[in-house]
């Protein structure tokens, strides 16, 4: 359940911060509290940096589909829109929600196993 809180606190965090700029960060900083503080469940972390990451991931992603989907022509106009390379915060973005994929499989993996 922790995994799951922390996925979506990380997507709503990364997309809040494209969105609202860097003061959408407070959002992100009980939820790093909450996953600090829980030592017996670490999977809470491993979630949200995999949530930040995807988060951030995907608004830039519809952002470049965007901007290719209104570029247009027909008779007597030409629309065109250029997005910018977004390749520095893509791969910071796939950064975060690999650490964040290996922690939660890490803490899965170190789980003990019930025995029947």
């Amino acid at each position: 359940m922790s995994w799951l809180v922390g996925i979506a606190l990380g997507v709503i965090a990364g997309g809040a911060t494209l969105v609202a700029g860097v003061l959408a960060l407070l959002v992100l900083v009980p939820g790093l509290v909450w996953a600090a503080r829980e030592r017996a469940r670490p999977l809470g972390l491993g979630g949200l940096l995999l949530g930040l990451g995807l988060g951030v991931a995907g608004l830039l992603a519809l952002a470049n589909a965007r901007c290719a989907a209104s570029n247009s022509s027909g008779p007597g106009y030409f629309s065109e829109c250029t997005a910018p390379d977004l390749t520095p915060y893509l791969a910071v973005a796939a950064v975060l929600a690999v650490i964040g994929a290996a922690l939660s499989l890490f803490v899965l993996a170190r789980r003990p196993r019930p025995t029947a």
